[in-house]
């Protein structure tokens, strides 16, 4: 109640600049207080900043019809080109420059940097206009007139050193006549033509039986190049024929281990795997797209590095197609093999020899598999496999 009668009375509000007045010696002559509802004060900049000399611009209208920020006093501080050719940045900085530390700047000055400002814009445009021109013109050397001597109708040229060079641009006329090939080098152009084709169409042909001869490659295995000496033999009869020498791998346990299956095991269930006495018979179903995707193996076989092995098996199918024979070690990344055969097979049993020489040591960590897939739906029948060491 009080205090809505102090400070709605008019003899208290008249009352309020005496009593400033009167506080302002103890106060440094500011008010003792803010006045009601003001913002709180702002932090003073510090003196010759780039927002001070940004706000020194926009109080005092240094830059009529431009909005200067300290981003753009720090593009004329730092020599940006943008703003260095635009005299009112560059007059508003030091301008503001100029008031901030109380020195006078007058119309000479505003004058003298103006006259500069259009200066560097002038230089800025023949330095571009050189840059386009430059690859258009070439160096002609011309002497100069006062150094050329003229003595009974001769002239002489000046010495090498002398020689002032011009640049004469090099511009096709309309009298200039288009350039046309030789008429004798048509017949020869046509009859070279003719000759690459014809030698393209031979080396394509031999190109293609080549690829057509090769064996079936293993796509997402690296497989390194086994030795030149492996030979392979054509179908002959079945029977269970081996060579002499030890036993690598023959009938179902051998080799035996207690981390080696002992018997031909399929990688995938889709694939129907059969154990018979002396092999297996696998029927392959479709979905496959390559042959590594469905396939039979024996794991745990041992070879030497250089060794000379023999591997004979009987085979038969449901229908004729490929499958892909390799004999590797199993080891990841590499998988690397020492046979990759393609064997043609049908419904005539055949029996395959193939001869080869190990291309990597594998202690219990060979396997011979058999891949099957990417041939759609069959069924095929392995017997008498036998991998015996023939030369250490």
């Amino acid at each position: 109640m009080y205090a809505d009668v102090f400070t709605g009375d008019p003899r208290w509000q008249a009352m309020d600049a005496p009593a400033a007045r009167a506080a302002s010696p103890a106060t440094g002559g500011r008010s003792c207080c803010p006045p009601p509802n003001s913002p709180p004060p702002r932090r003073r900049r510090r003196a010759g900043s780039l927002r001070h000399l940004a706000e020194v611009i926009r109080t005092h209208r240094m830059a009529p019809g431009m909005a200067v920020d300290k981003d753009v006093v720090a593009g004329v501080l730092a020599g940006d080109l943008r703003y260095l050719t635009d005299p009112v940045p560059v007059v508003a900085v030091a301008r503001a420059s100029h008031h901030i530390v109380n020195l006078p700047f007058g119309d000479d000055d505003v004058q003298r940097l103006t006259v500069a400002v259009a200066h560097l814009k002038a230089l800025l445009a023949a330095a571009h206009e050189s840059d386009r021109r430059a690859p258009y013109l070439l160096p002609v050397p011309r002497p100069a007139s006062a150094l050329v001597e003229r003595d009974a109708g001769l002239s002489h040229a000046a010495p090498a050193d002398q020689i002032q060079l011009a640049w004469t641009p090099i511009v096709p006329t309309a009298d200039t006549p288009p350039r046309r090939a030789s008429t004798w080098l048509r017949p020869a152009a046509w009859v070279a033509l003719l000759a690459i084709f014809a030698v393209g169409v031979l080396v394509g042909a031999a190109g293609s039986r080549l690829a057509s001869s090769r064996p079936i490659a293993d796509p997402t295995r690296p497989v390194a190049e086994a030795p030149a000496r492996n030979a392979r033999s054509a179908c002959q009869s079945p029977g269970p024929s081996r060579p002499a020498g030890p036993v690598i791998m023959g009938a179902p346990g051998t080799p035996s281990g207690e981390s080696i299956k002992p018997n031909w095991w399929a990688n995938v269930l889709p694939v129907e795997l059969r154990h018979t006495p002396t092999g297996f018979s696998a029927t392959v179903p479709t979905g496959s797209t390559l042959p590594q995707e469905f396939l039979v193996a024996r794991s745990g076989i041992t070879m030497i590095t250089g060794h000379r092995y023999r591997f004979d098996f009987t085979v038969t199918s449901d229908r004729p197609l490929d499958i892909l024979l390799r004999i590797q070690d199993k080891t990841p990344p590499h998988y690397r093999p020492s046979l990759v055969e393609s064997v043609p097979i049908g419904r005539t049993a055949c029996r395959y020899s193939f001869t080869f020489t190990a291309a990597v040591t594998s202690h219990t960590t060979g396997e011979v598999t058999f891949q099957l897939g990417g041939q759609g739906a069959y069924t095929v029948r392995v017997d008498d496999a036998v991998l015996v060491e023939i030369d250490s």
